[in-house]
C-alpha cells in the first residue's frame, strides 16, 4: 500500500511541475494577453431586444 501512495505522490508532483512549466514557458504571456483582450472585448449582451430581431416572425 505504501508503494501505491509513493507512486501517486510522484505522479502528482510531476503533474504539478508540468503545470508550472506550462504556465511559465516562453510565449505564454503573449497568448494570455490575446485571450484576455478577446474576453474583455466580447459583448455578451444580445444585439437586439427580445422579439425585435430582423427576420424573426412574431
Amino acid at each position: 500500500m505504501n508503494e501505491l501512495r509513493s507512486i501517486v505522490t510522484v505522479i502528482s508532483f510531476l503533474t504539478f511541475i508540468g503545470i508550472i512549466w506550462w504556465a511559465w514557458r516562453p510565449g505564454s504571456k503573449e497568448q494570455a494577453d490575446v485571450v484576455m483582450s478577446d474576453m474583455l472585448l466580447d459583448d455578451d449582451r444580445k444585439p437586439y431586444p427580445t422579439g425585435t430581431q430582423p427576420g424573426v416572425a412574431k
